[in-house]
């Protein structure tokens, strides 16, 4: 669609001429200019691209551009001076594509078109005449385009009279196929012209996928189907199906009949979308089996939904059917009420409060097949009570990861019992119709507290009957599947693999996590050449892998001990970034302030090796606050105290180590994990003791300030202070409790009030640690789990009692940030869950 148009004449002579445009262009429409010139053009606009240029006394030349929102104009540089140039301007909208330009010289008629255009497509066309003599002449466009203006430049040259005339022409709304046969000039012994095309860009967006796909009849060799409709962004244009993915066709419609079928033989059948352009949707897919139904479907369950003075509402789900159910009959005390329907839902209204009725529904399928009825007696009053407790709830038969309980029935007064609820601790962690439930994944050896609950259709739901069961103990001494692997820093390759033993390691937020071990040098399997090779001091790296998963590695740091007496050899590891913390940053003055994970990336890039950048990548959330800091070398700064620094700051993050894989070269690498300090993300972890935590430990550290206060010495002497109060402490009674810090390689006064103000944070009460020792499962799956989101740790025991009204003594959201394993304790493979948190409260 054409939007403005613009045009112009020189006044007077110059090299430099210049189109205003009435207003600006909107981003994204095209701008399409002809210019026409007796001088020779040296230069337009940025980004203007030249289409097509043929050259005569005034030879034209067609532009265009994708408008950005800031062309106010049009302008050109010339070859040489002078006022017989005329240029003019159209905006076009759905003009994103070039289709095809044509251009030439013609003393006749000018032949040209175009195929295949898009609906909304513009054709455009401009000419150029000179002529001796200041009549004749006239451009004539053909019915197909319309001119935009024209423009004449007469002159004087040698006593004889000499003229120029240009015009511009366009075609809007064009598709499908353009042509031009026509004589665009009368009169004239040649003249220059410009033929383009310009349309929307391709469709490339697909239908959407046809939902719905359903039976909607069947005969033993025939099967029918209907779908729901597709949508698309310029419109569906049909529908294709396939039969055991063999196209069978396409059609306008949302149905379809196959036949030719083997009876009892199961066949899927599929639809696609597709529009004009050729684009397709996803496949809907269905499975069917051409039968003789003779079947009827299952007698639908009844069940009530909401109970009122006088009404009754009741659902149920769809029955299975060979077929497919198309409709039920729906009876109050034995009358069929009206036709049958095709929802799942009913209401009645108007009954007698209080009274009881029985409510009846049977369904039909596509051949006619009726179920039997299913049935349910209510009584027409709200329910608001709970069933009665679960009877004489006991262990079945206890094993070391299972513990199976039995209960006798509930019963309830209108609505009826739905389902019981069952409860590992205080979690609920299924509800089932029956009365019996196995509970799986226990550890062998803990003792737990199991429930069962019962509860309406309604929702009331009773108390929880609860009793204590104790798994069988594990005498196996089965190890978990654990591997230790030697990797080569430099080379990346693998060195080899050694059986370790009393391993221990973890991982924190910070990267401060270590790993220990012990190599018997006693056993045969080991040689001086091989544990040397294994483990050289920083060089070597460790990788630890849970079968085929990476879920730690590290370098292998001094120092070593040995004993003589045992034959054991101890070796720690430290995590990949810890190399930083013995480097320095190589840069003396103050950095342009930049976002936390930008001067994060760059304080451990700016020195690091080809292998250092193959061991360790960056992801996650970004910085929000741009921090302000100066690197002195003279000061030999450690890059990762720096790091640290910058990602404690206001805006900044939490981070660790997080091991992956690198798919592109097939090896093993670590990401720098970035988390939000202020929104952390939610694990979905929850800890129950008891339950999924074997035992539990809490130890508080000193850290209450509410009052802190910033150093930051100038160079030139000076010494600038800041301070930050906790008011909101005070004035609850907390004591007045100070702390002064120095900060060094700050540059400003505002960076120091945010480093003084997190310092506040940090320090905004005392330091809780928890550390949950997890009863290990096959769900625990603590390789995935996220450092710094947040656990919910539930607790209820002597420390933390439980409330008269059954809610825990401790329910509260933790940070996570650190995770202890030992894949070869006493206890088998024990993993510990540390979290911290900061607090002024009383539990």
């Amino acid at each position: 669609m054409e939007v403005q148009t613009a045009s112009y004449r020189a006044d007077s002579v110059s090299d430099s001429h210049y189109m205003d445009f009435p207003s600006w262009p909107r981003p994204g429409n095209r701008i399409v200019v002809s210019v026409h010139s007796y001088a020779g053009v040296t230069s337009v606009p940025f980004g203007f691209e030249l289409h097509a240029w043929t050259s005569n006394t005034l030879g034209v030349r067609l532009y265009s551009k994708i408008a950005t929102g800031s062309e106010g104009g049009f302008s050109v540089s010339l070859s040489d001076p002078t006022n017989r140039i005329h240029m003019y301007m159209a905006e076009h909208s759905d003009a994103e594509e070039v289709v095809d330009v044509y251009t030439g010289m013609a003393s006749g008629s000018v032949s040209a078109g175009f195929t295949n255009l898009r609906p909304g497509s513009v054709v455009v066309s401009a000419v150029s005449v000179y002529r001796v003599g200041t009549s004749g002449a006239g451009i004539t466009w053909p019915w197909s385009l319309s001119q935009i203006t024209n423009y004449t430049t007469s002159w004087a040259d040698s006593g004889q009279g000499k003229m120029v005339r240009s015009s511009h022409a366009r075609a809007t709304g064009q598709s499908g196929s353009w042509y031009l046969n026509d004589d665009l000039v009368d009169g004239a012994n040649s003249y220059a012209w410009v033929l383009a095309a310009f349309g929307p860009r391709p469709d490339e967006t697909p239908p959407t996928v046809p939902e719905n796909l359903r039976l909607t009849g069947m005969t033993p060799t025939s099967v029918s189907v209907a779908w729901d409709a597709s949508t698309d962004n310029e419109g569906v244009a049909g529908y294709e199906t396939f039969l055991g993915g063999e196209s069978k066709g396409t059609t306008s419609g949302r149905s379809a009949t196959l036949s030719g079928l083997a009876s009892g033989v199961p066949v899927v059948v599929g639809v696609e979308a597709y529009d004009a352009e050729g684009n397709r949707s996803g496949r809907a897919e269905l499975t069917v089996t051409p039968i003789n139904d003779t079947t009827p479907p299952e007698a639908p369950v009844v069940r009530p939904t909401a109970l009122g003075a006088g009404t009754i509402t009741v659902g149920w789900d769809v029955p299975y059917d060979d077929s497919r159910v198309t409709g039920y009959g729906i009876y109050l005390n034995g009358v069929k009420q009206g036709t049958d329907q095709a929802g799942t839902t009913k209401v009645f209204t108007g009954l007698a409060a209080g009274a009881l009725y029985t409510v009846e529904v049977d369904a039909v399928d596509l051949l006619g097949n009726q179920s039997a009825r299913g049935a349910r007696t209510l009584r027409a009053q709200p329910d608001t009570s709970p069933p009665s407790l679960p009877g004489d709830v006991h262990v079945v038969a206890p094993t070391k990861t299972s513990a199976t309980i039995a209960w006798e029935p509930s019963a309830d007064d209108n609505s009826g019992v739905a389902r019981y609820g069952l409860y590992l601790g205080s979690l609920r962690i299924a509800e089932i119709p029956s009365l019996v439930f196995t509970f799986t994944g226990l550890t062998p050896g803990i003792t737990y507290n199991l429930g069962v609950d019962a509860v309406d259709w309604l929702g009331n739901r009773t108390g929880v009957v609860r009793l204590s069961v104790a798994t069988l103990p594990d005498t196996s001494g089965a190890a978990p599947p654990y591997e230790y692997v030697f990797y080569d820093w430099h080379s990346h390759l693998p060195l080899d693999s050694l059986p370790l033993q009393k391993v221990s390691f973890e991982i924190t937020l910070g990267g401060g996590g270590t790993l220990t071990a012990e190599i018997p040098l006693y056993d045969v399997a080991y040689n001086v050449g091989r544990v040397a090779a294994a483990t050289r001091p920083e060089r070597t790296m460790l990788l630890v892998y849970r079968g085929e998963r990476l879920v730690w590695g590290g370098r292998v740091v001094d120092p070593q001990d040995y004993d003589s007496e045992s034959g054991v050899l101890r070796i720690s590891a430290e995590e990949v970034v810890g190399i930083y913390g013995r480097r320095f940053v190589a840069f003396t003055g103050p950095r342009a302030a930049t976002l936390a994970h930008s001067e994060l990336v760059w304080l451990l890039e700016h020195a690091a090796t080809p292998a250092d950048l193959r061991w360790l990548t960056h992801e996650g959330v970004p910085g929000l606050v741009p921090v302000d800091r100066e690197y002195r070398a003279e000061e030999f700064p450690r890059i990762l105290e720096r790091a640290e620094e910058v990602a404690a700051a206001p805006g900044g993050f939490e981070w660790w180590t997080k091991p992956s894989w690198d798919a592109l070269n097939d090896r093993p690498r670590f990401e720098l994990r970035r988390v939000s300090r202020d929104t952390p993300p939610d694990t979905g972890l929850t800890l129950e003791y008891p339950g999924n935590v074997r035992r539990y430990r809490r130890s508080t550290r000193r850290g209450l300030e509410t009052r802190t206060w910033g150093k930051l010495s100038k160079p030139d002497g000076g010494v600038l202070l800041s301070s930050t109060t906790r008011n909101d402490l005070l004035a609850e009674g907390w004591p007045l409790v100070e702390e002064a810090y120095q900060f060094d390689g700050l540059t400003s006064q505002a960076a120091l009030d945010a480093e003084t103000a997190r310092a506040s944070a940090a320090a905004s009460g005392a330091k809780q640690v928890f550390e949950f020792d997890l009863a290990i499962g096959a769900d625990v799956r603590w390789w995935e789990w996220e450092l710094g989101g947040m656990v919910q740790a539930v607790i209820v025991d002597h420390l933390y009692p439980g409330l008269p009204d059954g809610t825990p003594g401790l329910d509260r959201d933790m940070k996570f940030v650190a995770l202890r394993v030992q894949p070869d304790s006493d206890e088998g493979e024990l993993v510990t869950l540390v979290t911290g948190e900061h607090t002024v409260a009383a539990d």
